[in-house]
């Protein structure tokens, strides 16, 4: 086993090494599980604060939005900055109403110098992705069938 690796060491050696090119000359590499931009909906957002206790890496903060929110009383809703952002998925798992959602659009914008650009408030969460994309993450995700009960005799 240890001579396998080795060798497969040895093969990789003298290749040379691929770099994407990515946003620049290829396009993003995703699949039907990549886990990127997060669509919130407003309208079924409690205010819960679930979202932001769940995120590891601090980066769900809560904003005030003026409006009406009937299912929101206290119209807090998530921001997140994709610069602390580490695509985890905790979250979504967190949000008891699926408000939140992940889906496969990579964005380019967030290869950028000023991480200013990389905050993203709740009404821009709320505006779906430009361009071709599928939910690949939401709360039911990991919904199980409920189980069956068992007759009494």
């Amino acid at each position: 086993m240890v001579l396998s690796a080795i060798l497969l060491g040895f093969k990789y050696l003298f290749k040379r090494p691929y770099t994407r090119m990515y946003p620049y000359k290829e396009k993003a590499y995703t699949t039907s599980k990549t886990r990127a931009r997060h669509i919130l909906y407003l309208d079924r957002c409690i205010g819960c604060r679930a979202c932001q206790f769940a995120c590891p890496a601090d980066a769900i903060k809560m904003y005030v939005l003026e409006g009406d929110y009937p299912k929101n009383r206290k119209k807090i809703f998530p921001g997140i900055d994709y610069s602390r952002c580490t695509y985890c998925g905790l979250c979504v798992e967190a949000c008891p109403v699926n408000a939140l959602v992940m889906t496969n659009y990579t964005m380019e914008h967030l290869i950028t110098e000023d991480k200013s650009t990389t905050l993203y408030t709740p009404e821009m969460l709320s505006v779906p992705p430009k361009g071709e994309y599928i939910v690949t993450l939401s709360r039911d995700t990991w919904k199980k069938p409920p189980s069956p009960i068992p007759k009494k005799k």
